[in-house]
C-alpha cells in the first residue's frame, strides 16, 4: 500500500484537474455529484454543519459505507455558513470556485441572503447547482416541502409503476430517485461549466427530484401523456421478455426481442419460425396471444430442464440476450468483473487503513480519474483550506472558540 497521499496534493490528473467545487449537501443526491466530479480530478470542498452532522455519515447505528465511497475524493470543512463571520468565509471561498452544489429544500440559500444573484455579485462565472424534492420554483407550498428517495419516487409516479399487481407499490431500490437526481446534477453543471469557461458567465441549475425520476420514465410516461394509458404495475406485456427460474433453482433473467433474436429462440426452443405462429420477420409476440402463450410455455419448460449457466452460455451463443441474476458475491468472483478491476481499493484517510469499493465510472481512456483520497473526517482539512484563504492560526483558533468551526476525531463523531 501505497503511503497517503497529503490532501493539499489537489494536482493529480483527469479532465476536471483545476475545477473547484464547493458542496453543500448531505445524504445521497449532492456527495454522489460530487464524487463522481471529485473522481475525475476536480477538488472538492464539503462543507458541513457543526450543529447538525450527515445522518448518512458512519455513527452508531449507521457503518456509513455508501458516505464512505460518496465523499471519497473531498475535503472536509465544518463551518457554519449561517453565522455571519461563516457566510463571509463562505463568500470568499466561492470568489475562487467553479461550481457551487447544494442540496436543501427549494429556497433555503435565498433565505440565508445567498440567493443566485447574490452569490453572482461574489462570482459571475460561479455553476450554481441547486438539487432538491421540488425544484426551486413552482408553488412555495411545494418548494419548500422536505423530500427524501422514497418522496420523489412517489410524487413522480414511478413507485406507482413498481411492484406486484395484487400489492402495494414497492419503491425501487437503492435510492434511485437520489442517483437520478445526482446524474441529471452533474449534466446540468458540467454543461454550465463549459459555458462558464468560455464566456465567464455562470448559470443556475434547478433540479428537482421528481423531474429527474419523469425525465427517466421513458416511455411509460410519453404513453400516458399521449394516449391516457396509466402502466399497469409488474405487467410484461412481451413474452419471453423477464425473470425465470431455471432447474437449479437459479434465476435467469431473458430477453426474446428482435426478429434474429426471436428466430434463435425459436429454433432452440423447437417452436416454428415462419409460420402462421411466427411470421418471418415481427420483432416479438405479447404474452396474451397464442404464439406469447406457446413461447412462454416452451421456454419455462426449457428452462425447467436446463441449469442456469447453461443455459445462459447457449442462449448467449446464439445470440439471445440474458444474464443469471447476479449476487454481489457472483459479481466479485466473475472473471470480466475481475478483468476489468470492476472493484478497488483505497486507504482511508484518517488511518492506515483501507476501503475496498466500486472504481472510478465512468472511464476515461486518455485522462482516466483515480480514487486519491478516501472519506474524510467531519472537519479533517478546516485549517488546510482556511490558512489557504489567508487566515492564521490564531483566526481559526478564534473560529473554534465561538462554534463556527467544528471537527471530529473519528468516523462516527
Amino acid at each position: 500500500m501505497s503511503a497517503r497521499p497529503t490532501s493539499s496534493d489537489t494536482a493529480w490528473h483527469g479532465p476536471l484537474t483545476g475545477v473547484k467545487v464547493v458542496s453543500l449537501c448531505q445524504a445521497i443526491a449532492g456527495p454522489f455529484a460530487c464524487s463522481m466530479l471529485g473522481d475525475l480530478g476536480a477538488d472538492v470542498i464539503g462543507i458541513e454543519n457543526p450543529n447538525g452532522r450527515d445522518a448518512s455519515r458512519p455513527g452508531a447505528h449507521n457503518p456509513g459505507w455508501g458516505t464512505l465511497m460518496d465523499r471519497r475524493n473531498s475535503r472536509s470543512l465544518c463551518m457554519n455558513i449561517k453565522s455571519s463571520e461563516g457566510k463571509s468565509l463562505l463568500a470568499k471561498l466561492l470568489s475562487s470556485s467553479d461550481m457551487l452544489i447544494e442540496g436543501f429544500r427549494g429556497g433555503q440559500l435565498a433565505k440565508w441572503g445567498l440567493s443566485d444573484q447574490e452569490l453572482w455579485k461574489i462570482n459571475p462565472a460561479l455553476v450554481i447547482v441547486h438539487i432538491s424534492g421540488f425544484g426551486q420554483t413552482g408553488l412555495s407550498s411545494y418548494v419548500q416541502r422536505a423530500s427524501f428517495d422514497g418522496i420523489g419516487q412517489a410524487y413522480s409516479g414511478f413507485l406507482e409503476m413498481n411492484g406486484f399487481s395484487d400489492r402495494p407499490p414497492l419503491p425501487a431500490f437503492p435510492q434511485v430517485s437520489d442517483y437520478y437526481a445526482g446524474f441529471m446534477a452533474l449534466t446540468g453543471g458540467l454543461a454550465a461549466l463549459h459555458h462558464a469557461k468560455k464566456t465567464g458567465e455562470g448559470d443556475s441549475i434547478d433540479v428537482a427530484q421528481f423531474e429527474a425520476m419523469l425525465r427517466c420514465s421513458g416511455y411509460y410516461i410519453m404513453d400516458y401523456l399521449n394516449t391516457k394509458t396509466l402502466p399497469a404495475r409488474g405487467v410484461t406485456f412481451n413474452a419471453g421478455m423477464g425473470t425465470y427460474i431455471c432447474r437449479d433453482g437459479v434465476s435467469l433473467y431473458v430477453m426474446v426481442l428482435g426478429s434474429g433474436v426471436l428466430k434463435h429462440a425459436c429454433a432452440i426452443l423447437d417452436l416454428p419460425y415462419g409460420s402462421d405462429l411466427f411470421p418471418n420477420g415481427i420483432s416479438g409476440v405479447r404474452k396474451d396471444t397464442e404464439a406469447g402463450e406457446a413461447l412462454e410455455a416452451a421456454l419455462a419448460n426449457y428452462l425447467q430442464t436446463h441449469d442456469a449457466e447453461t443455459v445462459e452460455q447457449e442462449f448467449l451463443a446464439s445470440g439471445i440476450p440474458c444474464s443469471r441474476v447476479y449476487t454481489f458475491a457472483m459479481g466479485e468472483a466473475d472473471p470480466h468483473y475481475q478483468a476489468r478491476k470492476t472493484f478497488t481499493e483505497w486507504q482511508n484517510a484518517y488511518d492506515d487503513h483501507s476501503i475496498r469499493g466500486v472504481s472510478v465510472v465512468p472511464r476515461l481512456k486518455k485522462h482516466p480519474g483515480k480514487v486519491r483520497r478516501g472519506m474524510p473526517l467531519v472537519g479533517q482539512h478546516n485549517e488546510e483550506i482556511l490558512k489557504s484563504m489567508g487566515l492564521s492560526s490564531r483566526e481559526i483558533s478564534c473560529l473554534y472558540k465561538r462554534g463556527i468551526l467544528a471537527k471530529e476525531s473519528t468516523p462516527q463523531g
